[in-house]
């Protein structure tokens, strides 16, 4: 079982960076920057309308490539101190993810141009797929891995399901890695040490990389990274529990010979939310012709830590909610009062096999991926369930004046898929793309609720071992305190088939048509178990489909470096099914047995290129929506479905510019979005009540209804400044990216749980690096103001508000102001 320990080792590993820095630091020539003399020229600034990308399947540059992209590289990534996806949307305007830390990496909805409909913020593995589809390479990634040894990144906006599939609905992320380079030795070795404001936990990093030749034809490529986050936020009031379990172990009781009623043991957690990642990637390169290459690669990643980042200081003390005899003090920012900690754990695999020959008029390519991830995180419910409306049959009668609710998320998720294409040859008046694609994936979630010590507590205190819901006060468990109980297993099967023409009819002119024919097949099956209402179920369903999907674009060159272009897209995700009762106890209604897969029309002009120096891209997209799935819980049984709404759109534009300006070495880029998302036409549903019943339009939306998770507004930009010297270069960056307001859920969707909304905010980040040979030292830093920035907000019931009122609050929260060194060596 996942545990929580803080041990000297961790303080030694963060002694050790410091002295391995100091040591390194100590081997560089001495910085005599008066006495150089500055270098006739600067050296070429990195421009993202250069940057070389293959999101068309053929090697483009972004400026070159008719629809909206954006392309950072290697440098641009470590200059923003960009190491996963969600500070990588913090650079992308209309890119957007609520985070609360390591421990939701498998959980967070990717956001594009504001296409969600869901609550953006859980632990919980999600039951649908996401919006946006991510790839390391050529392959799809199942889980989370870090971005280290990245060539570059390539975002792509807007729907593109005939080259990508389902689940790029809204967009598609590709992650490009280096690969391994023939007949080359060299790599890299970094190490990096940070302080983190409102905590005494330092931050490290230890990574390298290296390329080695096995002979002319065959070469390895080798790196791995071990990253420790401190933790900053402070837990306030936790009990105290038997053994090393924070899920399964019973309360301590400060009383030993009053099992009904003794108050608990508590205590408090400094910088709770540390998170510590391990990951490698191997990659085997092979040439056997210079027409066939074969790459063979592995990427391992491993996560663990406590809770997130995840605060409340809203709560202004009082007596416990859980036992009045005790006063709470009031939280501040960067403190929660939670009952129990949350460890929580990851493990992400992924290996490829990619192969190409060149036929001369069209290259033949295969992708064969197998990726699985798993996980299990510790959540606090306690002011969930005991605000939920039966939340008093886990107390018991008296109440258990030590009530914990814990509960276990895990998931298990793996993914075959097999890609074969061939992409022709350029040169000639027609372009061409095609492939098939197959797909098995597997999904295995499981949700746990506990109550451990209070079968105990229960019966001492009623001397009855008759259920509070027949009656008594006794609330009956397993032996290890397990009260509920459910397991939902997925299946999914695809084939597709896709293409893209291009034709060009003149040298400024093209014209390019694509389509992608799909059959889909999808079933689950749930079943679970409630010791508390004294009943089980089983249930099982099945769905699937056959479809196509569409694209239609043109271009034209109006001047070398311009272009103008109009594109109409299409994207879709995969539908699928719920499970639970339909009688009974906990039952639900036949109409939420099913959803289906929701689909996105894009339309989108834009214009692109460079003028001088200068890169700019500028697009307008008006994007319909049809039945938006919608992830949730169900209003009072808080069962885990996937619902359709009808429809919604997102209407907005993009800009970026990017290039050099003023003086000599001196470089900007700048980007700016709108994306208006809402509902645009009414849905509802029946749920059931918790007690047998069903209660009409309990799950609802509202033409005009504000999409979740979503700013109108983004936008982020940065100055750098490079001066070269003889035989070395100081640089220095400043950055920031703003978001505007957010909501946490569809204004109406719950007549139990209202939205409610996140502000806007602007955070800046900076570094200065000096280059001499092949050594780099770096001083970076993030939210230079050290400004509380709010994500989101939790999910609450009306009866948690009336029953524990502002106690049960929480904010996902960035992380404060954090300064570090980083040290490279390069050869």
């Amino acid at each position: 079982m996942i545990t929580h320990q803080r041990t000297m080792q961790r303080r030694r590993a963060m002694l050790h960076a410091a002295s391995c820095l100091v040591g390194l630091a100590a081997l560089l020539p001495a910085m005599d920057v008066q006495a150089q003399e500055a270098a006739p020229a600067s050296k070429e600034v990195e421009n993202q309308g250069d940057i070389i990308v293959t999101a068309s399947r053929r090697e483009e540059t972004v400026t070159s490539l008719p629809f909206n992209i954006s392309a950072y590289g290697n440098e641009q990534l470590e200059r923003a101190n960009v190491t996963d996806v969600a500070s990588l949307t913090r650079q992308v305007p209309n890119f957007n993810i609520i985070d609360s830390g390591a421990r939701t990496s498998a959980s967070q909805i990717p956001i594009i141009r504001g296409l969600n409909a869901s609550q953006p913020t859980t632990a919980a593995a999600r039951y649908f797929q996401s919006p946006v589809g991510f790839y390391l390479g050529n392959a799809s990634i199942t889980g989370s891995l870090p971005l280290y040894d990245i060539g570059r990144v390539e975002v792509l906006r807007g729907p593109q399901g005939t080259l990508y599939g389902a689940g790029s609905l809204a967009g598609a992320v590709r992650i490009v890695p280096n690969e391994p380079r023939l007949g080359e030795t060299s790599g890299s070795v970094t190490a990096s040490i940070g302080t983190t404001a409102h905590s005494s936990d330092p931050s490290y990093l230890f990574a390298g990389t290296v390329n080695l030749p096995i002979g002319d034809r065959l070469a390895l490529r080798l790196n791995a990274r071990h990253e420790y986050e401190g933790g900053f936020i402070n837990a306030r009031d936790v009990l105290k529990r038997q053994g090393d379990s924070y899920l399964t172990g019973a309360p301590v009781l400060a009383d030993q010979a009053d099992v009904a009623n003794s108050p608990g043991v508590y205590f408090d957690k400094k910088d709770y939310n540390f998170a510590r990642t391990t990951s490698a990637r191997a990659s085997l390169l092979w040439e056997p012709t210079d027409d066939l290459s074969v790459n063979l690669a592995y990427n391992f990643a491993k996560s663990r830590g406590n809770g997130g980042n995840i605060d409340n200081n809203a709560f202004a003390g009082g007596p416990s909610p859980l036992d009045p005899r005790r006063t709470l003090e009031a939280t501040g920012d960067y403190e929660r009062s939670v009952p129990t900690l949350e460890p929580w754990e990851r493990r992400t695999q992924l290996a490829t096999l990619d192969m190409s020959y060149d036929l001369g008029f069209a290259t033949v390519s295969s992708t064969i991926a197998y990726g699985k991830t798993e996980g299990e995180i510790v959540n606090d419910s306690t002011v969930a369930l005991l605000g939920s409306p039966y939340g008093v049959y886990y107390t018991g009668t008296p109440a258990n004046p030590r009530a914990v609710l814990p509960v276990l998320n895990s998931d298990n998720e793996r993914s075959w898929t097999q890609e074969l294409r061939i992409v022709s040859s350029e040169g000639g008046p027609i372009d061409y793309t095609a492939g098939v694609f197959l797909q098995q994936h597997k999904r295995r979630i499981g949700l746990f609720v506990y109550a451990p010590g209070a079968s105990d507590q229960s019966f001492a205190a009623s001397g009855s071992r008759v259920p509070r819901v027949l009656g008594g006060g006794y609330v009956p468990t397993l032996a290890d305190g397990e009260t509920y109980g459910q397991v939902a297993n997925q299946k999914f099967n695809e084939i597709s088939f896709y293409g893209d023409l291009t034709w060009h009819v003149t040298d400024a002119w093209s014209v390019t048509g694509g389509a992608r024919i799909f059959r889909q097949k999808f079933s689950s099956t749930l079943a679970g178990a409630s010791q508390l209402f004294i009943f089980d179920f089983a249930a099982a369903n099945a769905n699937k489909v056959t479809d196509q999907i569409f694209k239609l674009n043109t271009s034209y060159k109006w001047y070398e470096d311009g272009q103008i272009y109009a594109t109409f897209s299409q994207g879709f995700r995969r539908g699928g099914t719920n499970a639970f009762a339909l009688s009974g106890l906990g039952l639900e209604p036949e109409p939420l047995l099913v959803y289906k897969p929701d689909r996105t029309n894009n339309f989108e002009i834009g214009a692109k290129g460079k003028f001088s120096r200068i890169y700019y891209s500028l697009s307008a997209f008006y994007i319909k929506w049809d039945d938006p799935q919608i992830d949730l819980q169900t209003p009072f049984n808080l069962y885990p479905a996937v619902v359709n709404g009808t429809e919604a759109t997102s209407k907005g534009f993009e800009a970026e510019l990017q290039g050099p300006i003023g003086p000599q070495g001196l470089s900007f880029s700048l980007g700016l979005a709108y994306a208006r998302a809402r509902l645009t036409g009414d849905f509802s549903y029946p749920a059931g009540n918790a007690a047998g019943g069903i209660v009409p339009d309990a799950i609802h939306g509202s033409s005009g209804d504000r999409l979740p998770g979503a700013p109108d507004w983004s936008g982020a930009g940065s100055l750098t400044y490079e001066h070269n010297f003889a035989d070395s270069a100081l640089t220095f960056n400043l950055g920031f990216d703003f978001r505007s307001s957010t909501i946490n859920q569809l204004r109406s969707l719950s007549i139990n749980a209202p939205a409610r909304k996140a502000p806007a905010y602007i955070m800046f980040n900076g570094s200065i690096g000096y280059d001499v040979d092949d050594w780099k030292i770096e001083l970076f830093g993030t939210n230079l103001t050290n400004k509380r920035v709010v994500y989101g907000a939790n999910v609450r019931t009306l009866s948690s508000y009336a029953l524990v009122g502002d106690w049960g609050e929480a904010f996902s929260v960035s992380r404060p102001r954090e300064l570090g060194i980083r040290l490279t060596r390069k050869w």
